[in-house]
């Protein structure tokens, strides 16, 4: 394995510190553009006015997930299954359905009515089907991803 030759001033305790801190401001900045994105689409914000936030927050999901199946890395407490899948799934679905009910009924104030909330079922459905086609996806990648390296490090290890 190749060393690249860096100026790093620090030693390993304080290089592992600075890299929790690091980690922990990623997250503290991506749940918090989460967040606006949520409050804003509850206010009545247009996608083209939530543009920027979008953007920043797609390019961070991305990187982490695509660097992450790139090192075969999943989470530090759950491993990718079926299971996990059709249960984790059920977030963004409900997520995308409570965001969009209070925004049709509570701020827009348009009338509850049958069709307006079949169209919102309908929608969560969809989010649900394709999050889940995604995960699977993802689940895929990640265990081919992970036999590869794992056969590499036992080659390694002769």
């Amino acid at each position: 394995m190749k060393y690249k030759k860096s100026n790093n001033m620090l030693d390993e305790m304080q290089d592992n510190k600075l890299l929790k801190i690091e980690e922990f401001g990623f997250w503290l900045v991506f749940w918090v553009l989460a967040v606006a994105v949520l409050l804003q689409a509850l206010m009545g914000t247009t996608l083209k006015e939530l543009m920027g936030e979008l953007a920043a927050l797609s390019a961070a999901s991305v990187y982490i997930v695509f660097s992450g199946l790139k090192n075969g890395l999943w989470t530090r407490k759950y491993t990718p299954t079926f299971k996990t899948n059709v249960i984790t799934s059920l977030i963004p679905s409900f997520i995308f359905g409570a965001v969009n009910a209070v925004r049709a009924f509570v701020i827009l104030k348009k009338p509850i009515e049958l069709g307006a909330t079949v169209r919102i079922a309908v929608m969560c459905v969809g989010v649900y089907i394709l999050c889940f086609a995604i995960m699977e996806v993802f689940r895929c990648v990640y265990k081919k991803r992970r036999r590869k390296l794992d056969d590499i490090e036992e080659e390694e290890g002769r």
